[in-house]
């Protein structure tokens, strides 16, 4: 058993001792005054890492996932899918299911599933990137799919990602917004069609300024329709590869409190460069980046989230900012409940350095190793 002393918050609060199982029967003490305590982060748009996908609907795959993914800071994730058929968006769902139900038993460290998350099949065709094309479907199709998922797993959705222009979104969006929240993704969507999306109960931007019209000095698009519209979010992939280090530091300033840091890593995330399957297509990851097609285009990233926030503060954004955006902004869009840094779960922190560097891990009440600088 490992006693952490001298911990502090960001704002140099002192916080009580806690234990954390280290594996010994034997107990020592840390003093943590080096570092500071943040609340473990939260991961809303994750397709896989570690060689595994959510997609591919294996139970024991999204389990180890849900385990491993405290050694990348995360305390809580929503799986996401990619553009699938029926079948194995039923598949995945029941997968979810399981997983969840197991670590429900489980006594070590893990991240909490949230629920699922589709990334289609409701999808511009223009701006599908390495989304299927071939499993991309129309409204009625949606309305089937998502009743049928319901009917089997109540309540496991909790974020639908789809393209408002295209025929019966609206009315979709109007029917469950109640139920679901919706977020506007590989969309060819304008200005007033966004601030439409808005105000028929549409929820965030799906990995900001990516697989959507840009913002131009005319045509603000639907980045500036997220902008005019306060109660609205923004995903952003904060990687300096998907947007630019410039451009995220205005991000941060525009959105404040209302930007949301995502992955959208792929089963890549965390091992070596090499060929990867991305929902049926062979995707390459080198350097830090990911390459599909004969252009060479993006296709998600192969980032986490302790290392975007380590990158955003070098890229000079706030401490406090990024801190929200991994912690309670992502929870406060699911109507969750997270603690900020005045209220930490003792049982899930994370100790970064004044670099914010990731250093420490405790998940469950248990020490996580891989990242730990004691």
């Amino acid at each position: 058993m490992l006693r952490l002393t001298n911990i502090r918050l960001e704002d140099g609060t002192l916080f009580p001792d806690i234990e954390a199982d280290d594996g010994s029967d034997l107990v020592s003490e840390q003093d943590m005054g080096g570092f500071i305590a943040v609340p473990g982060f939260v991961d809303t748009h994750i397709h896989g890492s570690f060689g595994f996908d959510v997609s591919d609907g294996n139970a024991d795959d999204i389990l180890s996932l849900a385990k491993k993914l405290p050694s990348f800071g995360v305390s809580d994730f929503l799986p996401t899918l990619m553009t699938l058929d029926e079948e194995s968006i039923l598949k995945a769902a029941e997968a979810t299911v399981k997983a969840k139900e197991n670590l429900c038993s489980y006594d070590g460290a893990y991240a909490n599933i949230l629920g699922l998350r589709l990334e289609g099949p409701f999808l511009n065709p223009s701006e599908s990137g390495v989304q299927n094309p071939e499993n991309l479907v129309p409204a009625e199709e949606l309305v089937r799919i998502i009743e049928k998922v319901e009917k089997s797993f109540p309540g496991l959705v909790r974020i639908i990602d789809i393209a408002p222009e295209l025929n019966g979104a609206y009315e979709i969006v109007s029917k469950y917004k109640d139920r679901y929240i919706f977020s506007l993704g590989h969309s060819d969507c304008d200005y007033e069609e966004t601030k439409y999306f808005f105000s028929k109960g549409g929820n965030s931007l799906t990995h900001a300024l990516n697989a959507m019209r840009p913002c131009l000095k005319r045509e603000p698009g639907p980045l500036g329709a997220a902008f005019d519209t306060p109660d609205s979010y923004i995903e952003v992939i904060c990687d300096g590869i998907h947007v630019d280090q410039s451009v995220l530091r205005m991000l941060f300033k525009l959105f404040e409190g209302r930007i949301i840091i995502v992955s959208d890593a792929m089963r890549a995330g965390g091992m070596p460069d090499g060929i990867y399957d991305l929902g049926g297509t062979p995707v390459e990851s080198r350097g830090g980046r990911t390459y599909f097609g004969p252009e060479g285009n993006l296709a998600g990233s192969v980032t986490y989230l302790a290392q975007e926030a380590e990158r955003l503060f070098s890229y000079g954004i706030d401490k406090t900012a990024i801190i929200n955006a991994l912690t309670v902004t992502p929870m406060k869009r699911l109507n969750a409940v997270k603690c900020g840094v005045s209220g930490l779960d003792h049982s899930n922190l994370n100790f970064i350095d004044d670099h914010f560097r990731l250093m420490c891990v405790i998940s469950r009440g248990s020490l996580v190793s891989s990242y730990v600088m004691l």
